[in-house]
């Protein structure tokens, strides 16, 4: 005999109304299956658990893949904000551990997980909770660095102000939603970098050919979206003029994850490249889980104001 075992997150201030012995039914292929409900509460988020009655037929991968597509798909409708990808879970039990309890405990121990999957009957779980970041300040040390920066005399940059609040941004989320905490992080180097004009020789070569392309005989959706991307050729490339100010901001002494700055900002700027367009979480040289992003856009930051506002 086997159940099927649903876990997943949603942020802490929003919930199901569950009734004292709330059941869930759901219909799988003309098989009902029914789940006990139950919930445990962290600091900013809930997990969730789904556990089903046994059964003894086979409930194959599709279909697995289905439900959890489907708990994604009605957050268009709910706004739950559930995360159940298997891929975020960013915490977990050491395979040693788990080999040395199963060597002495006659059952099926297996580390905890988020997903849904089908297992045996007998099965127990051990689990690692998610952790979110925390951290507290003195409140002394808040006075004193307020009363500091409110009588420095500095130049003012909205650019500084505006990755800060990006950067600050990202600690809303949870760790567990680490591409999220990513693509915050990317936003808020990038609200640091201005992008240069090319050459002028370069800029006029560009505008002849905008104007033969403005010309042709082609559809005008086209062409609005060739000339766009002509027009932003005018301007060096967010990638090399990231690496220009991160050279300019960082020595080449600080590693992140083993690279010199402007080489991790590269192989960081890649992986943004492709989790947006492809859903790609790692590259052979980084991966979302373990990428140092946050130390490296605080260092950032942090030299910004130092070599350019102060």
């Amino acid at each position: 005999m086997d159940f099927l075992r649903i876990r997943f997150l949603v942020p802490r201030h929003y919930s199901f109304a569950i009734k004292n012995d709330q059941k869930l039914n759901l219909d799988l292929d003309q098989r009902l299956l029914t789940f006990d409900v139950d919930t445990s509460e962290e600091s900013i988020y809930r997990m969730y658990t789904f556990k089903s009655n046994d059964f003894d037929y086979k409930i194959d991968s599709k279909t697995i893949q289905k439900i959890i597509d489907a708990l994604y798909l009605l957050c268009m409708e709910s706004d739950i904000g559930i995360l159940i990808n298997p891929k975020l879970k960013s915490f977990g039990v050491s395979k040693s551990f788990l080999e040395e309890i199963n060597s002495e405990i006659i059952t099926n121990i297996e580390e905890d997980y988020i997903g849904a999957k089908v297992v045996p009957s007998e099965s127990k779980f051990i689990s690692v909770k998610p952790t979110t970041i925390r951290s507290s300040l003195d409140f002394g040390k808040f006075e004193k660095l307020l009363n500091k920066y409110v009588g420095l005399k500095y130049q003012k940059s909205e650019k500084l102000l505006r990755a800060i609040e990006i950067y600050n941004s990202s600690n809303y989320l949870t760790i567990v939603n680490r591409p999220g905490r990513f693509i915050l992080l990317m936003s808020a180097a990038e609200a640091l970098i201005e992008q240069p004009e090319v050459s002028k020789r370069l800029q006029n070569s560009l505008g002849a050919f905008i104007k033969r392309v403005g010309k042709l005989k082609i559809h005008s959706e086209e062409r609005v979206s060739i000339l766009g991307s002509l027009s932003s050729l005018k301007k060096v490339s967010i990638m090399r003029s990231g690496k220009n100010l991160v050279e300019k901001l960082l020595d080449d002494d600080k590693k992140y994850n083993g690279f010199a700055p402007s080489e991790f900002f590269s192989k960081a700027y890649d992986l943004r490249s492709r989790f947006v367009h492809d859903g790609t979480t790692e590259t052979k040289f980084l991966n979302i889980k373990t990428i140092q992003m946050q130390d490296f856009i605080k260092d950032m930051i942090q030299s910004y104001f130092k070599k350019i506002c102060y």
